[in-house]
């Protein structure tokens, strides 16, 4: 069987650098309107600790789910793959026991049952699938890696990302038409992150053109958390109190890494089961573009 490699299409897509999309202009107004309520902006600039603690938490969760459906729309434009949203995918125990103790190459040639009895689940912000290929990608989309720092938090998350991949290919050939997968890679994106490495499974928003097969995806990307961060502070400036005559107006910082509020899971209708079985072997690692296999 062969090993093989997700990777973005020869012709990608692209995405207009000199104007922010329609698509991804109507999600900044979106997040602006659930992000900027009127009254306790008001309250904020006028000094109010708690409606400024209330703001910030509103400002990190909107930034954080305006990068996550961002990510989702542009993927979408990528006609030559399937974009999966709102998936549960079980974290068995013995896979997860696999993925604790041992290197991606160690397992890498293995499924699991989903039918196994699971505690715990994973949901992954999307799913790209690219049928031609095999092929697939777990993606989880965070604003900002900053919180992850401690405790071994990031490597758990990836542990489990590892875990739910070794059932992905048995769940999307039972409840997704048949869509036969021989490869997943796993990628986290980190808003923040400013280095352009890849190996160790963490991606900034410059490499996103590589990660979902969209020229222009990143550039489009940063337009947009620049249109609300702009936006927000536009309105700022003009809820804040009237100032002295002449006393320069105050400036706001802006917030370099809101937290991202996680995509609501929509419940998906489970397709027909099948009475044939995908391959038993699948490969799993951190996914890189251009390469002959995962890692």
């Amino acid at each position: 069987m062969k090993k093989i490699l997700y990777g973005p299409s020869a012709e990608h897509l692209s995405v207009p650098e000199t104007k922010l999309p329609a698509s991804l202009e109507a999600l900044v107004t979106l997040a602006c309107e659930r992000a900027i309520e009127p009254t306790l902006l008001r309250s904020a600039a006028g000094g109010d600790l708690d409606a400024i603690e209330v703001v910030g938490r509103t400002l990190a969760s909107e930034e954080g789910r305006l990068l996550e459906a961002v990510v989702t729309t542009l993927a979408r434009t990528n006609a030559h793959q399937d974009v999966l949203t709102g998936m549960k995918l079980p974290v068995l125990r013995i896979a997860a026991e696999l993925a604790e103790r041992n290197k991606l190459d160690a397992y890498n040639r293995l499924s699991v049952d989903p039918e196994s009895q699971s505690s715990t689940s994973y949901h992954p912000d999307l799913v790209l699938v690219e049928r031609p290929k095999r092929s697939a990608i777990i993606i989880d989309v965070k604003r900002s890696l900053g919180g992850y720092s401690g405790g071994g938090s990031l490597a758990k998350l990836q542990k489990r990302m590892e875990a739910a991949a070794c059932v992905l290919p048995e769940i999307l050939w039972r409840d997704h038409q048949r869509l036969a997968v021989e490869t997943v890679g796993i990628a986290i994106i980190d808003g923040a992150r400013t280095s352009a490495g890849i190996d160790d499974g963490i991606w900034s928003i410059s490499r996103l053109d590589d990660l979902i097969g969209v020229a222009g995806a990143g550039s489009a990307a940063r337009s947009a958390l620049k249109a609300f961060r702009s936006t927000f502070r536009d309105r700022w400036l003009a809820a804040l109190p009237s100032l002295s005559e002449g006393e320069p107006p105050m400036h706001v910082r802006e917030e370099a890494h809101p937290s991202r509020l996680p995509e609501e899971q929509r419940p998906r209708k489970r397709g027909r089961p099948s009475r044939h079985q995908p391959p038993a072997g699948v490969t799993i690692g951190f996914y890189r573009p251009d390469a002959k296999r995962v890692h």
